[in-house]
């Protein structure tokens, strides 16, 4: 997000921060999760690891993305749902087609088996992490549509549509994700109309502390009460996900504000083109780990695989997005010549 200050674009680096520690836990989550279906890491570590990281990490990109909304619907409604399109649907698309075929070529490398009409299917129905992508860009029309109908009750129609979810809890397969991140989406959007007072609470390192206390209890109550370490969408999970998100984004305005934050940054800049390739490049460092160096020990396939998850994307974005016959894999296609890097794609998801 960036404000306007004496002329001039100023932006929220606590914002590319936040982005940078979530995509960080991102790859970490991906990592392990992928390690665990090889049958290399303890069921025990892998429960837990995987409770406590998915119980927030996603919810704070939702929340990130609504707290940005508002001023991005105001600004330029009648490019609003287009610039969407290139920004979210058009980088899931080429993305699901690429990571799907690359999967079908690899099926016997790989820890799951995918089949070759899945190369249609996934443009319908998200698979992998691209459901995050599919599940922003509806969220984002939900906003944008409730908006339009009343400016001032826009926020309410939107709340009153996933409160409706919440209590008849309909089943809607993997189009799911929308309605159970929506409330999200929608406190990052509270947050921005309550934004002087969400940036004291930001600012205060009381709040910090408290907040930091909080989430311990929330997410304690939260474990105990999910013997089954599987996702459970509840009150809880709503709760602790948002105080998690909350405590990111204070820890994050903190080191920015003490100048400790330069590396998360920079990846929270890159956030977008290390999600969308970050799986083939974990999958492909987990088989040359296995098979060609022989390294099963868990703490170095973790170690190793998360740094390559986003060091190896970081990398190659730059060079790729300045390629006429490369950067369409991460900018929409310009008819501009010598096309420069795509600014939305650069600030990340």
């Amino acid at each position: 997000m960036e404000i306007k200050k004496n002329g001039t674009t100023k932006r929220l680096l606590w914002i590319d921060c936040s982005k940078g520690i979530g995509i960080i836990l991102v790859v970490y989550g991906h990592v392990v999760r992928g390690l665990y279906d090889a049958h290399a890491l303890n069921a025990t570590y892998y429960f837990n690891s995987d409770t406590f990281v998915y119980s927030f990490h996603m919810p704070l990109f939702f929340i990130l993305s609504g707290y940005t909304f508002y001023n991005s619907f105001i600004k330029n409604q009648a490019g609003f749902i287009p610039g969407k399109l290139k920004t979210l649907v058009y980088p899931f698309v080429v993305w699901s087609l690429l990571q799907t075929a690359v999967e079908i070529l690899l099926s016997n490398l790989t820890t799951h088996k995918t089949s070759p009409d899945m190369l249609i299917w996934c443009i319908f129905i998200p698979r992998a992490q691209f459901w995050f992508l599919y599940a922003l860009f509806f969220i984002c029309i939900i906003n944008f549509v409730s908006f339009k109908i009343s400016l001032k009750y826009g926020l309410f129609l939107s709340l009153i549509l996933w409160l409706g979810y919440f209590i008849l809890n309909p089943t809607l397969g993997p189009f799911a994700h929308i309605f159970q991140n929506l409330i999200f989406f929608d406190a990052g959007i509270i947050f921005s109309q309550f934004n002087n007072r969400f940036l004291l609470i930001l600012k205060s390192n009381m709040y910090l502390l408290v907040n930091a206390i909080a989430f311990c209890v929330i997410e304690y109550l939260y474990f105990a009460t999910n013997q089954t370490h599987t996702f459970n969408y509840n009150y809880l999970f709503i709760i602790v996900a948002i105080s998690g998100s909350l405590l990111i984004m204070q820890i994050s305005h903190w080191a920015t504000s003490k100048k400790l934050s330069e590396f998360f940054i920079g990846v929270g800049r890159l956030s977008l083109a290390i999600y969308l390739s970050h799986i083939l490049v974990i999958s492909g460092m987990r088989i040359v780990l296995f098979k060609i160096f022989k390294i099963y020990n868990p703490v170095m396939n973790i170690s190793i695989a998360t740094i390559a998850g986003i060091i190896i994307p970081s990398v190659i974005f730059r060079p790729i997005s300045k390629t006429p016959y490369l950067s369409w894999l991460f900018t929409f296609p310009s008819n501009k010549k010598n096309p420069k890097t795509s600014p939305e794609v650069s600030r990340g998801i």
